[in-house]
């Protein structure tokens, strides 16, 4: 019975601590819909030099727009009407003088719209935009409260950053990349552009600084990041070397950068390579089904700070959590005892590292994943008043990263470990508290259907929508 009272106690502790994890910080009618169909999207645009936040609500039939300042007051609202449309991509906004653009593709990201919303004249208008001849697209970004579509060029080698000016015209600046040579898987010199469009490629994923990735995106061959007003894209498939090209926004150069990997002389098919940037360090990690090794580096200099390794027969003294096995066909969760069964299960598929802050500690996340055959794709509705509809998948991962790692945390299929560092990357015991997703999902109480996650200022935000009440609440979330 004692026991029995003690376990209650603990989980109400831990429900208690959960609470305090988040804030309401307002709510809101959409008193501008009066029809009765479903909200389709939520989609959120911040900007940057204001902090006045605009959040754009879709239904089958209307747009209804609500723009709050930085204290989250309500300051303008604006309805549109507009007619479905072939594009049904949505991949970043711009903002300049009180007009917001929400920008959107077809599915094969060939044709483009701006959807522009004017608070001051109380409408939306569109205009529709071609990339020019020669030019596929690669990513599209949003910087300053301006937005870039990023293409390049097979034939040239080129890359362009393409924006909308003031007047809604289309322009592009070509940045040279000929003379920047990358080694591609097999060792061969090619430029970047090869590496930027292999077959049946997918968008390069983008990742914000701060926010919890699964290893599933963070396993990717090639990410892409926002640092210093640069933009950063690293190359992971030569299992020897870490390539980044860097491309400055203001001057528009290219540079590019390269790292050795750990276990460079093992030449085993079997081994297993990724990176991962935060701030002004990198972090490496390479493995086999016999041993692994992460490497600590200075991104600016290159120089080394700290290796950590370990080999099948070996206790893993650096990590902070169990040996966790997620997800599945069952959708389960195990622990894992044994080192040489983490090292067999990361290598068996792709291998991924993620870095983050925990308070003033370094918290990296290690392992690997296998590619299952996936289900019917969870979908959070879509664009469908200014572009059709949107799965969120294909929307969040071009405009909303902070979704997009959202929804692939929440369904993660993968074997891990955590860690702990402190500020010179020396491993330090404790436990490994919550991550602001896990927060979220135990707090939700609404349908997922009208809700939205994306990253304000130093925190996250999580909208929760009474589809009865027509209400919004915004929640906010912190580590």
């Amino acid at each position: 019975m004692k026991k029995n009272c003690i376990n209650i106690l603990f989980l109400i502790g831990c429900m208690c601590g959960s609470l305090f994890a988040q804030t309401k910080i307002t709510s809101f009618k959409n008193f501008l819909k009066e029809n009765s169909t479903d909200i389709e999207d939520v989609v959120p645009v911040v900007d940057t030099k204001n902090n006045d936040l605009v959040i754009l609500i879709t239904d089958a039939k209307k747009v209804y727009a609500y723009r709050f300042n930085d204290k989250f007051k309500l300051t303008d609202q604006l309805s549109s009407e507009t007619k479905r449309r072939k594009y049904k991509v949505l991949l970043g906004s711009s903002i300049t003088d009180n007009q917001y653009k929400i920008f959107l593709a077809n599915k094969s990201k060939t044709q483009f719209s701006a959807a522009n919303f004017s608070f001051d004249e109380n409408k939306n208008t569109i205009k529709e935009f071609l990339l020019p001849s020669g030019q596929t697209f690669i990513q599209a970004i949003s910087l300053n409260n301006k937005f870039y579509v990023i293409s390049g060029s097979k034939t040239y080698g080129n890359l362009y950053l393409n924006h909308i000016s003031t007047d809604n015209n289309l322009q592009f600046y070509p940045i040279d990349l000929t003379n920047i040579k990358f080694k591609n898987k097999r060792g061969k010199d090619v430029i970047a552009t090869d590496l930027l469009f292999p077959f049946n490629s997918t968008p390069i994923k983008k990742f914000e600084k701060d926010t919890p990735n699964s290893i599933e995106s963070v396993s990717e061959a090639t990410k892409m990041y926002l640092i210093d007003e640069k933009l950063v894209i690293t190359f992971d498939e030569n299992k020897n070397l870490t390539q980044v090209l860097t491309i400055d926004l203001n001057s528009k150069q290219a540079t590019k950068t390269t790292f050795n990997k750990p276990l460079s002389n093992i030449k085993s098919g079997g081994k297993k390579t990724n990176s991962f940037i935060y701030d002004d360090k990198i972090a490496i990690v390479a493995a086999t089904k016999n041993v692994l090794s992460m490497h600590v580096l200075d991104y600016l200099t290159g120089n080394f700070i700290k290796e950590y390794a370990v080999s099948q027969d070996e206790e893993i003294l650096f990590k902070n959590s169990p040996i966790i096995q997620k997800g599945g066909f069952y959708n389960g969760y195990r622990e894992l005892e044994k080192t040489k069964k983490f090292l067999r299960k990361i290598t068996t598929g792709k291998i991924g590292i993620s870095v983050i802050k925990s308070k003033e500690n370094y918290l990296f996340t290690l392992g690997g994943y296998v590619e299952q055959r996936p289900a019917a794709p969870m979908m959070m509705g879509g664009f469908g008043g200014v572009g059709g509809v949107i799965g969120s998948v294909n929307a969040n991962l071009f405009f909303n990263p902070t979704m997009f790692a959202y929804n692939s945390f929440t369904n993660t299929k993968s074997t891990q470990i955590e860690c702990l560092f402190d500020k010179d990357f020396n491993h330090i015991k404790g436990e490994i508290k919550e991550n602001v997703f896990d927060k979220m999902k135990k707090y939700r109480t609404n349908s997922e259907k009208g809700s939205t996650v994306f990253k304000y200022k130093d925190f996250f935000i999580m909208t929760d929508y009474n589809a009865f009440s027509k209400d919004f609440i915004f929640i906010k979330f912190t580590d």
